[in-house]
């Protein structure tokens, strides 16, 4: 044989020892770690089809796996691991990940009765050593659920449309937690979400993203289970019903953290656009007689941390009816235009010396009529809950305001409100202040108990201790003191302090 033959076969020989090599290498790498992958996954008590590992596109594939970690239960269609680092797996036993896709994920959670430890569970979960590093993960379509007792009942339901991730970290310590794993959240994008608050109401989003910190929700709505009559049937003493739909909210800058074993929230700019809000109250029920805290005090002393700098509502409409009489309608005031700029809300670091006080000022057409404007603070630091309100009303017709004093107080008003204007500070107790009110030919007409016909001899007595003034001449009153009936809310306090001025001008 020429010497170029034996040098030619020498070489091909050669190849094809090293290619039988590679292969053999391969086939024992992806055999390595392939056991690494499923006995990582029997640690985390999952269960698998088939776990697929291609060592020179550094990649695997896990195909319709299940984990169970204590009433919590992942079930995927695949779960695909692209550049998988081998060295750090072979030196360190470490598992990191380049990136990480995982198809429609269906997540259930149930809420388990508390039980002994399981401690083969417990085994399982100790024997897990490894350490697992994704750079990136994103995972498409999917559902979570989350279930009372009954697993027919769902408490919570959400679609899943995205999610990324960066950073995701896993370990012995990580599994231990309600969340088993660390990361930093770069996108959630759910399509929709169900969430059964409590036994009177129900919560339901259309859209939720979250994006780098930014908060986009549309289509938020807070429903009532029962009709308003079904409603009085399922409490035992005064509860509110109410309904709200709000358009879109805005967060921007959002973070979340754990401070002393608190969740810790806090943003930049809250907004709220185009929000309709009902409330019903049935005075015919049982009184709530507990002690109702002013707004400064329930901030300060509510188990969630807040540290939001600003938020803002607006195009909203508030509409409040209350029910006195069984044989009549309820008295109905409402607010349109509703717009509000409410800033510093936090109950963190509450020992400093220069903690912000919390400013409201609101704008709205009282009775789709008056403009009203009010300015409200109040510190959430203070012990002693002091605050001051302010606002002014501008002209409204007295039949505006019957709406409300018909059904609920028996009496009609007749003429003109020109100007309102009060200013009160105050506690938890009492409150101090004074009032300009201006009206024009005003009249009291009192009703017979049917609240239909006029009681002309009731009418007569209430006109002639009413003072009719000139138009532009107006009742200034100072020093007027309201004592707080603390089963009541602040805007019941708010009522008396405008009802009371508003009788020491017209008496």
């Amino acid at each position: 044989m020429k010497k170029s033959n034996k040098i030619a076969a020498g070489v091909l020989i050669a190849i094809g020892v090293l290619a039988l090599v590679l292969v053999i290498a391969n086939n024992i790498l992806e055999s390595k770690i392939k056991k690494g992958i499923e006995k990582n996954l029997d640690s985390a008590n999952a269960v698998y089809e088939k776990v697929d590992v291609k060592l020179l596109d550094r990649s695997a594939e896990v195909i319709n796996a299940a984990i169970s970690i204590r009433g919590k239960m992942l079930k995927v269609d695949t779960i695909r691991l692209n550049d998988i680092e081998i060295l750090e797996y072979l030196t360190d036993k470490n598992i990191v990940i380049g990136d990480l896709r995982i198809s429609n994920p269906e997540v259930k959670i149930f809420k388990l009765p508390k039980k002994e430890k399981d401690t083969s569970s417990s085994k399982k979960q100790n024997s897990f050593k490894n350490k697992i590093r994704i750079k990136s993960v994103r995972v498409s379509g999917g559902s979570l659920k989350i279930f009372e007792k009954d697993s027919s009942t769902h408490r919570l339901y959400s679609k899943l449309r995205d999610i990324s991730m960066e950073q995701v970290r896993i370990d012995s310590t990580s599994l231990k937690e309600s969340v088993p794993f660390n990361y930093d959240l770069i996108l959630l994008n759910i399509d929709s979400l169900f969430y059964d608050l409590n036994d009177l109401q129900k919560l339901y989003v259309g859209d939720l993203v979250i994006r780098n910190n930014d908060v986009k929700i549309t289509d938020f709505q807070l429903k009532p289970k029962f009709s308003r009559n079904e409603h009085q049937q399922n409490i035992s003493k005064e509860t509110d019903w109410y309904d709200l739909e709000i358009d879109s909210i805005g967060m921007q800058g959002l973070t979340w953290s754990l401070q002393n074993d608190s969740l810790k929230i806090g943003n930049s700019l809250t907004h709220i656009d185009q929000f309709d809000f009902v409330i019903y109250r049935d005075k015919l029920q049982q009184d709530d007689n507990s002690i109702k805290p002013l707004y400064s005090q329930m901030l300060r002393e509510m188990p969630l941390l807040l540290q939001i700098d600003s938020i803002s509502l607006t195009n909203g409409y508030l509409k409040y009816e209350e029910k006195i009489h069984a044989d009549r309608e309820p008295g109905t005031v409402d607010f349109s235009n509703m717009n509000l700029q409410i800033s510093q809300i936090s109950n963190v670091n509450l020992s400093r010396e220069d903690f912000p006080e919390t400013r409201i000022k609101a704008q709205a057409d009282f009775m789709e009529s008056a403009s009203l404007d009010v300015n409200w603070s109040f510190n959430i630091a203070d012990t002693q809950d002091r605050f001051n309100i302010s606002g002014e009303l501008g002209r409204i017709a007295a039949e505006q305001i019957n709406e409300f004093m018909k059904p609920a107080m028996n009496v009609q008003a007749h003429g003109e409100i020109e100007d309102l204007y009060f200013n009160f500070a105050g506690g938890p107790y009492t409150a101090k202040g004074d009032m300009r009110l201006e009206y024009k030919d005003f009249k009291i007409e009192v009703l017979q108990k049917d609240g239909k016909e006029k009681n002309k001899v009731v009418s007569a007595l209430a006109n002639l201790i009413v003072k009719n003034k000139a138009q532009n001449n107006k009742a200034n009153h100072k020093d007027i003191t309201v004592d707080r009936d603390r089963t009541k809310s602040f805007w019941n306090y708010l009522w008396n302090m405008i009802k009371n001025g508003a009788l020491k001008a017209f008496i």
